[in-house]
């Protein structure tokens, strides 16, 4: 007899029962929440976005926030507050003459810059100065600081692996004695070194940075990956290649050690999206951040068409079908959770079976959930 069908004698049994062992702090298996979080597809619209950062400026000190920083929330998370179950996105800005003091932590975070020129960050010691379209890394537990010595303010994506690090209950901030941390290198060496991609510096020892959990095997050494080489790099491939039928041409990018993924945690990429392309859906593990370099055009996720122009940013849950139309040349920056995944055993991937491997569009994004 199910649950449903049970008496009136039965059912007070059951709660009876119920009770006993919430009492015992236990839980039956079979009875589930109706609503659990879910990690829902969304879009943050860059015009809603960047007025709030304005208002941030005027009204939050640095010396309030130490990272004056907004997270994009997924509405279907319900009370925490990230981009997806496992990553964090944030829109961080710093003013002119601004010091974002000196700190490390046991999450991994990149960069990836949106608007203004003159702003650095320092990673363990070395100073990179960063332009529109960079990718910037901080490995875990990495010393780093930020500053800007230009004018206007400068604007950067934050990616993180926090919400991650916090279900393996490892999270670990330190800030350091002063607001910023000894230069010790040339100023972008590590993208000198390491990227003219298939060449390595011999002298350096990779497998061992010689500070207590910093390992340049398993995340990158260099601080800056440029923009206007990995751009460069995408259209010319575009001339002679269509890449995958489902993302376009795509770079990864990659520790120069190893060739893996750019962070243990995260995987990061440039994609290029012809005018007029609409690439076939297709859905994996591992839920995936996207922001708009350049260009505009939609996504289909899950059947909803998410339109996306410069400087927006959408998330495709984990195990949800998904394909790009682009309305003109698109650049869109990527990363996602698949390194993790894939050494669980738990990546899987699956082509769409639907006509001409595409989905029928049932509804618009309207900005709610």
């Amino acid at each position: 007899m199910a649950v449903n069908e049970a008496s009136g004698t039965q059912l007070e049994e059951l709660e009876l029962f119920y009770e006993e062992l919430r009492q015992a702090n236990g839980h039956p298996l079979w009875v589930r929440d109706p609503n659990p979080p879910k990690v829902l597809p969304f879009l943050w619209k860059w015009s809603d976005y960047r007025p709030l950062l304005m208002k941030a400026m005027e009204v939050v000190p640095m010396e309030m926030a130490n990272r004056r920083a907004l997270f994009f929330a997924n509405p279907g998370l319900k009370e925490q507050k990230s981009a997806t179950s496992t990553l964090l996105a944030n829109l961080q800005v710093i003013k002119p003459g601004e010091i974002a003091p000196t700190h490390r932590h046991s999450p991994s975070a990149l960069r990836f810059v949106i608007e203004g020129k003159g702003a650095f960050t320092s990673v363990e010691g070395e100073k990179s100065y960063m332009e529109p379209g960079d990718f910037v890394t901080t490995p875990n537990w990495t010393w780093h600081d930020h500053g800007h010595e230009g004018e206007g303010p400068m604007i950067w994506l934050d990616g993180l692996d926090q919400p991650l690090v916090e279900k393996f209950e490892a999270l670990f901030w330190e800030g350091y004695e002063d607001e910023t941390y000894p230069l010790s290198k040339a100023n972008g060496l590590s993208q000198r070194m390491y990227g003219a991609g298939s060449l390595r510096p011999t002298w350096v020892k990779y497998r061992d940075s010689g500070k207590p959990f910093i390992d340049y095997q398993r995340d990158s050494p260099m601080v800056n990956y440029k923009y206007a080489q990995a751009r460069d790099t995408l259209f010319q491939l575009a001339k002679e290649t269509e890449g995958s039928p489902f993302d376009g041409v795509t770079l990864e990018y990659v520790n120069p050690n190893t060739g893996a993924a750019a962070f243990a945690t995260m995987a990061c990429f440039a994609q290029l999206l012809g005018k007029g392309q609409h690439t076939k859906a297709h859905r994996h593990t591992g839920g995936t951040i996207y922001h708009v370099i350049e260009g505009r055009g939609h996504s289909v996720i899950g059947g909803t068409r998410f339109d996306w122009g410069d400087k927006d940013t959408f998330v495709v849950p984990s195990w949800s079908w998904h394909e790009h139309v682009s309305e003109t040349d698109a650049v869109l920056f990527s990363y996602n959770d698949t390194p993790v995944v894939s050494k669980l055993g738990l990546f899987r991937e699956e082509a769409y079976g639907g006509t001409g491997g595409q989905q029928a569009v049932t509804g618009t994004f309207s900005g709610k959930a």
